[in-house]
């Protein structure tokens, strides 16, 4: 599934409505995570868009910064990078800077192959564009990001310094002292076919700087600059899909979640040593004893698609797109939550294709394994309720009591030549 800006890490402002809401809860109830007693806020600063915050003696800005640093190191334990002051930028020229590095970062060739995919899975009607819905979503949700091939930092503010871009800066800050430590090139998270991993990996590093910040936050920051934060604007989301959003939010909030589990059992030294042996799935990622006992993904081989469907058919490249993607991929088919999680927790393993042939046909084949039988079986049963509704012919075919074909095409007769070919 696509992923802009693949040489970054970046936080969306739904984050840090959601680490707003949580701080001040926990604030509320008396709580603190252990990590000190509650300090004074960092003082206040004001700046102008594009700011610079380099010079001698440090401007009033890159005080706040480097006492924000300090702070986070202490936090999290990791040796200080050699880091540029931040690049402050407005909205618009976010905006600006994404249009511009769109086609390098998002190449047109991978953009069709994710439009033809989406499509054929329903995610996507024939006249949406996943480019730019993907430039939209980021352009209102994105409010900083760590690029880890020029080693520089970027906030994103229409009003200066104030709360968000604090808590902002200890999210990225936090980026900058792993790829330090563990160089995260290395995680190569945005290969091609590799989706299910490289989103389990993404949320280890996105988890430990979520974790990383809300506890900054807990012992920085005031109840009434949280407030603030929290009550921010809103991005205008209108006519986003909701599983694009429920899928900008998987590293964040599961990966939180994991680095917490990692956290209790270990300490920092745990998300250390899970940096030198990343989750391998999701899978992992949602159930942390499986990443525990290393229980990896089954690999399953890639139907035939095109050679099924005959002459006119052309294939983009086949990929793995794991449990946090069927759940979100069922809720956006109009599964119920709690439905389209049950269904997807037996996953095992999958690997998907989708075609496109003459005349603006289009098709997909998603080969399923389970952990179960009742797993197979709990998630045909919620398939076929929802196939019922797809504006696509759409068939599910078991090729054994813990395997699943499910084939999605633009006509039943599409879909009736693949089962024949494929079962």
């Amino acid at each position: 599934m696509p992923r802009l800006l693949p040489r970054a890490v970046a936080v969306a402002t739904v984050l840090l409505v959601l680490v707003a809401i949580t701080v001040l809860a926990l604030r509320g109830m008396g709580v603190g995570i252990a990590m000190g007693p509650l300090a004074s806020p960092s003082p206040a600063a004001s700046a102008t868009p594009r700011a610079s915050t380099s010079g001698s003696p440090r401007s009033g800005s890159a005080q706040l910064f480097g006492q924000i640093e300090t702070q986070v190191r202490a936090l999290r334990g990791l040796a200080a990078p050699n880091l540029a002051p931040p690049d402050i930028v407005t909205r618009a020229q976010l905006e600006a800077e994404l249009r511009g590095r769109f086609d390098r970062d998002y190449p047109p060739a991978r953009r069709a192959a994710d439009n033809v995919l989406l499509r054929a899975l329903g995610l996507l009607t024939p006249a949406q564009d996943i480019g730019e819905l993907q430039l939209r979503l980021l352009s209102g949700q994105v409010i900083g990001f760590y690029d880890d091939r020029t080693k520089h930092l970027t906030l994103v503010s229409d009003s200066g310094i104030g709360p968000g871009v604090k808590i902002t800066y200890a999210h990225e800050y936090t980026h900058a002292l792993q790829d330090k430590a563990f160089r995260l090139a290395s995680l190569q998270l945005y290969a091609v076919g590799e989706d299910d991993r490289d989103l389990a990996r993404l949320s280890l590093v996105e988890g430990d700087a979520t974790t990383v910040m809300l506890r900054w936050a807990i012992d920085h920051m005031t109840p009434q600059e949280l407030l603030g934060v929290s009550q921010g604007p809103v991005p205008d989301m209108t006519g986003i899909p909701g599983w694009m959003v429920d899928q900008l939010e998987v590293p964040y909030t599961a990966g939180a979640q994991f680095v917490a589990r990692l956290v209790a059992s270990g300490g920092w030294s745990a998300v250390d040593a899970a940096f030198r042996a990343p989750p391998a799935s999701t899978e992992q990622i949602l159930h942390y004893d499986k990443y525990v006992s290393r229980q990896a993904p089954v690999k399953v081989s890639a139907p035939a698609l095109a050679r099924a469907l005959g002459g006119g058919w052309r294939e983009v490249p086949a990929d793995t797109l794991g449990e946090a993607m069927v759940r979100i991929w069922l809720q956006g088919l109009g599964v119920a939550g709690d439905e389209a999680q049950s269904a997807a927790e037996g996953w095992g393993g999958d690997r998907v294709v989708a075609a496109s042939g003459p005349g603006g046909a289009s098709a997909v084949a998603w080969r399923l394994a389970w952990d179960a039988p009742g797993d197979a079986t709990q998630f045909a049963k919620t398939y076929q309720r929802m196939a019922g509704h797809l504006k696509l012919a759409a068939g599910l075919l078991p090729l054994s009591n813990r395997e699943t074909l499910v084939v999605q095409a633009s006509s039943t007769a599409i879909v009736d030549r693949a089962v024949a070919a494929l079962r």
